[in-house]
């Protein structure tokens, strides 16, 4: 409880502070705000590893859960002046991390969308940690937990399907998805069936869940659907294509799917 409340504090005191990125994707580019700036030497994560090392120039790139805009700015980078760049992300606060740290790298080819993705319009709870809003969720057993911790908050917030959000907003065709929501993957899919039918983009999403079944029912789910929409699997963090008999090593990392 105390680490949280200092953790807090510095993050409090240091909102207004402009950093270069020392690590990770990012590295290189300014962000502001947060513990970001302290210099920390450690390896790429696998997901790292793999998202660098993918080629997404020229490319539409959707950030799908765009937090804080680490992965944006890494993608407004990686796709170049003639790629672009959609980032939905539903938490008020977060939102203006992003649009800060997009004018900050002066990036262009960036377009940001206040809101939580979905299977159909309506609104929901999102439920945070005031000190980490990373872990912010629609999903309702992750939710559950969140709200039973001291420091948690929730509020209400516009949803909607990424089919829906494509034709309203008159978006690019995606050709690359990256998917970060919390447990609510599924029914993030389940919003942009026209979207995998008419483009078929290749997709990257992190498999989250309360606990270890859940993440497992969750990855089942996902990768059902998935394969009977005709995309292979690949797991990164144990480098294996994902079938129906290995679907449980996939319970927990990232997958990419073409």
């Amino acid at each position: 409880m105390l680490k949280e409340t200092i953790v807090s504090a510095l993050r409090y005191l240091l909102r207004n502070r402009v950093y270069t990125v020392r690590h990770g994707l990012a590295r290189g580019l300014k962000m502001k705000g947060g513990l970001g700036f302290i210099s920390q030497i450690r390896r790429l994560t696998e997901e790292e590893k793999f998202l660098a090392g993918l080629d997404l120039s020229g490319q539409t790139v959707y950030d799908i859960g765009g937090y804080e805009g680490a992965f944006t700015i890494f993608f407004a980078r990686a796709v170049g002046k003639k790629g672009r760049v959609i980032t939905f992300e539903p938490h008020p606060q977060n939102i203006n991390k992003i649009r800060e740290n997009i004018r900050l790298n002066r990036f262009y080819n960036v377009g940001v969308w206040q809101v939580g993705l979905g299977k159909r319009r309506g609104k929901a709870t999102l439920a945070f940690h005031r000190s980490e809003l990373a872990t912010a969720s629609l999903q309702e057993d992750i939710k559950a937990k969140i709200l039973q911790e001291k420091g948690a908050e929730a509020i209400q917030i516009e949803i909607d399907s990424l089919d829906s959000q494509i034709t309203a907003n008159k978006l690019p065709k995606p050709d690359f998805i990256k998917i970060d929501v919390e447990g609510l993957e599924m029914d993030v899919l389940l919003g942009m069936g026209e979207t995998i039918k008419v483009c078929k983009p290749r997709l990257f999403i992190e498999i989250h869940g309360v606990d270890l079944k859940r993440k497992t029912e969750n990855v089942q789910r996902v990768a059902g659907f998935l394969m009977a929409s005709g995309y292979s699997i690949y797991h990164v963090e144990s480098r294996k294509m994902i079938n129906s008999s290995n679907i449980q090593i996939a319970r927990e990392g990232h997958l990419y799917c073409t």
